[in-house]
């Protein structure tokens, strides 16, 4: 054991341990470890630390850990085996999270000897450009690369267990649409993108839902739509949770809309928005081509798909309604999500709360506020 460092020294021990290379040879490296601070640890302290480190080493018990980049090991042996599992939008994410973000910083170093100072000092510096839910991302992704090198026996602590991260922004500034703004929008669309828009106003489904559409979902009896797949980059995957395999109802005027855009023949697999090829809308150009001019003409900074289904959820939260239907209706697992994320604050349901509650203390108080109309007539 010895001091290293003059501003800041601390206690570094020295010790050799046994590994594995890839072929499963045996064979003995040279490692150290930063045991504390000198003026927080005593010499003692230290020791004591450093012989708590090589107990398992010394009797025998610890299983000797494997040589293997960090780079190596996600790309050889970490990928080919995880996004088999994964949905293709999930996929996506990850590559691009481990090829721009994580093996820049950890591809050349070995697996066994990333620390979880390296891993904080990561998760430090992306913080600095990064918004707190990426970098919430990539420690979760670390979490798990990690997690799954422990069960492969790599490695036996996982690093990234316990690295700290920004607190994450309050998320209920996310933008909605205001009923005259949703009309604006819906007077500048032209089929079939109106009654798509208007199907998202209208039933909170999610983007990859409405354009994997067929017409053998759509019930024209009940006015509902059940939830039987999605649609990424054109290709049909499955819904994304079990809660997402649901019956949406809607208004009659989104079947009305429906009706009128069905073909007099089609087969009940076509899909409900399709281009003249049969095959499903290109998300990218309908929002390019389409969504934006329209937003511009209409005096709207630029919307996406997301922002509709956040609208639906904010229009239908002061309806009174169960908060149990409105997460039925939009697929989730967890009523806290639905609450905590996809409803936003609407004004005129705030000022009729806060007139009720006036009214109770003063009843003779003139009536402040005007009733909102019905969501389902926002549109009319």
């Amino acid at each position: 054991m010895f001091k290293r460092g003059k501003r800041r020294p601390v206690w570094v021990g020295r010790f050799r341990e046994d590994f594995l290379t890839e072929d499963g040879q045996r064979k003995r490296r040279e490692r150290s470890v930063v045991l504390g601070l000198c003026r927080e640890v005593g010499k003692r302290e230290a020791l004591r630390r450093l012989a708590e480190r090589l107990a398992a080493i010394n009797q025998g018990t610890r299983k000797p850990e494997m040589a293997i980049s960090f780079e190596k090991f996600v790309l050889e042996r970490w990928e080919p085996n995880i996004y088999p599992t994964l949905r293709l939008s999930t996929e996506r994410n990850y590559r691009m999270l481990v090829r721009v973000h994580l093996l820049p910083f950890f591809g050349t170093k070995q697996v066994p000897e990333i620390t979880p100072m390296e891993v904080q000092m990561f998760l430090s510096q992306k913080s600095k450009s990064l918004a707190p839910r990426t970098v919430l991302s990539l420690r979760n992704r670390l979490l798990k690369i990690f997690g799954d090198a422990i069960r492969w026996g790599y490695i036996e602590k996982n690093p990234a267990q316990g690295a700290r991260i920004p607190a994450l922004e309050d998320v209920r500034g996310r933008r909605t649409l205001r009923p005259e703004e949703a009309r604006r929008l819906l007077s500048e669309l032209s089929e079939p993108v109106h009654t798509m828009v208007l199907l998202a106003l209208l039933s909170g489904l999610r983007r990859g839902e409405i354009f994997g559409l067929r017409w053998k979902a759509v019930s024209f009896e009940d006015s509902s739509i059940l939830v039987l797949e999605s649609n990424f980059e054109g290709r049909a995957v499955p819904v994304k949770t079990r809660a997402s395999r649901r019956k949406v109802f809607v208004s009659q005027i989104v079947m009305d809309a429906l009706r009128a855009l069905r073909p007099q023949q089609f087969q009940p697999d076509d899909f409900v928005f399709a281009g003249e090829n049969g095959k499903p809308l290109q998300q990218s150009n309908v929002l390019k081509r389409v969504l934006n001019p329209a937003c511009e003409r209409a005096g709207l900074p630029h919307v996406g798909w997301h922002v509709f289904r956040y609208t639906y959820s904010t229009w239908a939260e002061p309806t009174g309604e169960s908060i149990k239907a409105l997460q039925s209706q939009l697929g989730h697992t967890d009523s806290r999500l639905t609450l905590g994320v996809y409803t936003q604050p609407m004004p005129e349901a705030q000022k009729k709360i806060a007139n009720k509650t006036a009214e109770v203390l003063l009843p003779i108080a003139p009536k402040l506020g005007v009733e909102p109309k019905p969501v389902s007539r926002v549109i009319q």
